[in-house]
C-alpha cells in the first residue's frame, strides 16, 4: 500500500521531522483512546492501515474497522489480526450501534457532514464519539485559503468545529493535541510555511479541482527546482542520522491546556 502521507504506516521509514510528529501523534491519540474502550464494543471509523484498530483490540471486548479503500483494507486485514478484530468495507457497515466510535484524522476529507449524522445513529445513547483532525489555527490563513493538503475538502479551528459538532451532538468538549516540545514548534513554523508558500493555489475562490490541480503543478515545479539544484552536487537526504528521533507518544499531550499544538481532539456524546 502506498504512503501517502494520509495513512499512517507504522515500521514504515520516517524521512523528516514532519513524518515523525505525524507518527508520535497518530499513536498517542490512539493510546489516549484506550481508557475509553475498556471492555467497550468499538467502531474505528476511517481505521487506515488499522493499527489504531489494533490497539484498541486490546482493551475493547470487540472492535469493528472500516475504511473506504479495498486496498486500505487489504493491507489491514493481512497485518493486524485478532480474534475481536473485524476489519471490513464501509459499504459493509450495518446499522448495529456502538459504545465508543472512533474518528482520527477523518472528518476533513468528507466533502460534507454527512458521515457526522451516520456516527449519530451509530452511536448507543450512553456511547462516546471520539474524533481528531487537524487546527487550522497555524495551517490556513482565515477566510481567504482552501487546504493546501490536496486530499483534505475542509479544515477547523477549534470554534469552528465544536459549533459543526454540536448540530448533531448534545454535548462536546474540544481538546488539542500537541506540547511545548522542539519538534512541535518545529512542525507549527513548518505549517506556517506551507500555508504561505501554497496561498496563491489555494485561494477560497477556486473549485476543489482548481484548487487540487495547481497543488500539483507547483508541487511539480518545486520537485524540479530541487533538481536542477542537486544535479551538481550529492543529494542530502533528510533520514534517520539527520534528526533526533528522541520522544515518544506518551511527549504528546491532549488537553485544553496547550499553548502550542497541531490538532484537535473532540469528545461527543448524545
Amino acid at each position: 500500500m502506498e504512503n501517502t502521507g494520509e495513512r499512517h504506516i507504522p515500521g514504515s521509514e520516517i524521512k523528516n521531522e514532519a513524518e515523525y510528529y505525524n507518527h508520535l501523534m497518530h499513536i498517542a491519540t490512539y493510546k489516549y483512546a484506550l481508557q475509553f474502550a475498556n471492555d467497550k464494543h468499538v467502531l474505528d471509523y476511517g481505521c487506515g492501515s488499522a493499527y489504531g484498530s489494533y490497539m484498541l483490540s486490546e482493551v475493547s471486548d470487540k472492535v469493528t474497522a472500516v475504511d473506504i479503500s479495498e486496498e486500505t483494507i487489504l493491507f489491514a486485514r493481512n497485518n493486524y489480526r485478532a480474534d475481536n478484530l473485524n476489519i471490513k468495507h464501509l459499504s459493509e457497515l450495518s446499522d448495529v450501534q456502538f459504545d465508543l466510535i472512533t474518528a482520527f484524522q477523518v472528518i476533513e476529507h468528507a466533502e460534507n457532514a454527512k458521515s457526522l449524522l451516520r456516527l449519530r445513529s451509530l452511536l448507543k445513547p450512553d456511547g462516546l464519539l471520539l474524533l481528531s483532525t487537524p487546527d487550522k489555527k497555524n495551517r490556513l490563513f482565515n477566510f481567504i485559503q482552501r487546504p493546501w493538503n490536496k486530499f483534505h475538502h475542509r479544515e477547523y479551528s477549534g470554534s469552528g468545529l465544536k459549533k459543526l459538532l454540536q448540530n448533531y451532538f448534545e454535548n462536546v468538549e474540544i481538546l488539542s493535541i500537541g506540547s511545548d516540545s522542539d519538534l512541535v514548534l518545529k512542525e507549527i513554523a513548518r505549517t506556517r510555511k506551507q500555508r504561505l508558500i501554497t496561498l496563491p493555489c489555494t485561494l477560497s475562490i477556486y473549485p476543489d479541482n482548481l484548487r487540487v490541480r495547481l497543488l500539483g503543478m507547483q508541487a511539480h515545479a518545486f520537485r524540479m527546482m530541487r533538481k536542477i539544484r542537486n544535479r551538481n552536487r550529492s543529494r542530502k537526504t533528510n533520514s534517520d542520522q539527520d534528526f533526533n528521533k528522541t520522544l515518544s507518544p506518551g511527549d504528546i499531550e491532549i488537553s485544553g491546556r496547550i499553548k502550542h499544538s497541531t490538532d484537535l481532539f473532540a469528545i461527543c456524546s448524545v
